[in-house]
């Protein structure tokens, strides 16, 4: 009996002749791009899906709220946010289930914001806003000033200009954000003690808050409110804007 070859079996070989393996570009893409074409199209799919499920969730919620649904996609330039910070940053800026109503006699919006940040490799950040129009007979404007939680680099931002609004008697709300503003003295006021008790002892749930003349704007950040938990969020809102407007 003639021993089998390691590299071929009786008039076999193990492995077909390089010729017949080898691909064109051509042959090679409709082998390749199909499957990748399917897969891009389900995962279009499924996140057409979960959009118009939370729409459908944030038009219920509406009209819970006895708010008007508005739109379901605009740009945020729409409500003329002019000087606030979220809405000057990063690129492809869209709002996404606007609806409006009045709360407290002030003009109230909620809506679901995304943009990018980042070149090649960018990010996309997304978080439901709370925007209050605020309009008052005696002409009350709030200053204009950012409040965020506080990031290890913000101190470097401190030797260019932007500096910190601490608050001596509040030490654990210093170090838990980062508040600036074009007028210090005026910022102080509107972070009343009960502004400050509020934000502090929700300090883990990254509140940002900016304002700029009749808007005052409220988000967490990059975090998406479930539908369900927008009438709370409302709330707490509407409670941190009676707070600043004591005044």
């Amino acid at each position: 009996m003639t021993p089998l070859n390691p590299i071929y079996l009786p008039n076999m070989k193990l492995f077909p002749p390089l010729d017949l393996i080898t691909l064109s570009n051509s042959e090679f893409a409709w082998i390749v791009v199909p499957p990748i074409a399917l897969f891009t199209g389900v995962l279009l799919y499924i996140n057409y899906l979960k959009t118009k499920k939370r729409t459908e969730a944030m038009r219920a919620i509406a009209e819970l709220l006895e708010m008007e649904f508005v739109a379901e996609k605009c740009d945020p330039s729409t409500l003329g946010l002019d000087g606030i910070d979220l809405f000057e940053k990063g690129l492809y800026r869209k709002v996404f289930n606007l609806m409006k109503g009045t709360f407290e006699d002030t003009n109230a919006f909620i809506f679901d914001y995304h943009y990018d940040r980042g070149g090649k490799n960018s990010s996309r950040y997304s978080q439901t806003v709370i925007a209050y129009k605020i309009s008052s007979k005696d002409g009350f404007q709030l200053p204009k000033f950012t409040c965020k939680p506080e990031r290890f680099y913000h101190g470097f931002a401190d030797m260019f200009g932007l500096k910190d609004i601490d608050f001596e008697q509040y030490p654990e709300f210093s170090k838990a954000y980062r508040l600036i503003g074009e007028d210090a003295d005026s910022v102080r006021k509107i972070f009343n003690e009960t502004v400050i008790r509020q934000l502090e002892a929700e300090s883990k749930q990254r509140w940002n808050v900016d304002a700029a003349g009749e808007w005052l704007v409220i988000h967490k950040y990059n975090k998406i409110i479930k539908p369900n938990d927008c009438p709370q969020f409302l709330l707490d809102c509407t409670t941190l804007l009676n707070a600043m407007t004591l005044t």
